[in-house]
């Protein structure tokens, strides 16, 4: 006997194809998720060490102003070398890192056993108060304080104003080379837009795109699951009427059933009442026969 419920090996095929299909298609959509999650990370690091940079360049730049009027941070003065006259020791375009000078006294000079700490101070150049950076070579007693002769170390004279105490900023402790071209391009317009506003803009348009676009995955997870449950609800309606339809069908096939139950069982008894009938018109002619030739007797 065949089996009703065996499935054609073409539909099984089709079936097991399309059970790959779905497995490929999760797969590629996890792949695609991961990957758009690292690319997120990324950019989120990059556009973060950039706010960072800004904020901490703006803040050394245009804010912090304490210890005589040079940029610090964290009790380090940050200054841009702008000239050669300490090369090689320092370039053009470093940044130099320098400490507070507490006690001036512990300062030394240059001599045959130590090169001499370097120092930055104010001074006069070309008329104009600016921040100089070089070597200390001699040490002079003023009465009470101390003044400081300094020298360049691509230099060939020594400086021709020497220094006072209170006019030292800070000692040289490091340097980062080319650091510096960066914190004087931040003090410009066209900088400050470049470094400072533009990263800050792309990062929050950046997190407002995603705020969106999970607004609105949520918004289209959130329309598939009232559109699933309207769908089961149609297909409960649907089940429910199909099944109404069926107990009415089964109602009514009952119903003729018994119907013509009854007109067979009528047209059956009709038919045995008429041949009982045509029975005694039969047997009634005999028995007056019968009674006849009794009475001539």
């Amino acid at each position: 006997m065949k089996n009703k419920n065996a499935q054609h090996p073409q539909d099984a095929q089709e079936k097991a194809e399309a059970v790959v299909e779905a497995a490929v298609k999760k797969e590629e959509e996890k792949e695609e998720k991961k990957s758009r999650k690292i690319l997120n990370t990324v950019i989120n690091v990059i556009l973060i060490i950039a706010i960072v940079v800004a904020v901490i360049a703006t803040y050394v730049s245009f804010v912090s102003t304490s210890g005589n009027g040079v940029p610090n941070i964290f009790g380090l003065r940050l200054l841009s070398i702008q000239t050669d006259s300490m090369y090689p020791t320092i370039d053009p375009g470093d940044l130099v890192l320098a400490t507070g000078v507490k006690d001036p006294s512990k300062l030394q000079k240059k001599t045959a056993d130590y090169p001499g700490d370097i120092i930055t101070y104010w001074t006069i150049i070309n008329g104009e108060r600016v921040l100089n950076t070089h070597r200390i070579v001699e040490i002079y007693d003023g009465g009470g304080y101390l003044i400081f002769q300094t020298k360049g170390d691509n230099n060939t004279l020594e400086d021709p104003l020497t220094v006072h105490e209170s006019e030292v900023v800070g000692q040289y402790k490091a340097r980062i080379p080319g650091v510096g071209k960066v914190f004087d391009y931040l003090q410009t317009s066209t900088g400050f837009l470049i470094v400072v506003v533009i990263p800050v803009f792309l990062f929050f348009l950046f997190h407002l795109v995603q705020f969106f676009r999970v607004l609105f995955e949520y918004q289209n997870v959130k329309n598939r699951i009232k559109y699933e449950q309207e769908r089961g609800r149609t297909e409960d309606l649907i089940a429910a009427a199909q099944s109404n339809g069926a107990k009415a069908q089964e109602v009514d096939r009952a119903a003729i059933e018994a119907e013509l139950r009854e007109k067979l069982r009528a047209e059956l008894l009709a038919s045995m009442a008429a041949e009982k009938e045509a029975a005694e018109k039969k047997d009634a002619p005999a028995e007056e026969t019968a009674s006849a030739e009794t009475t001539d007797k």
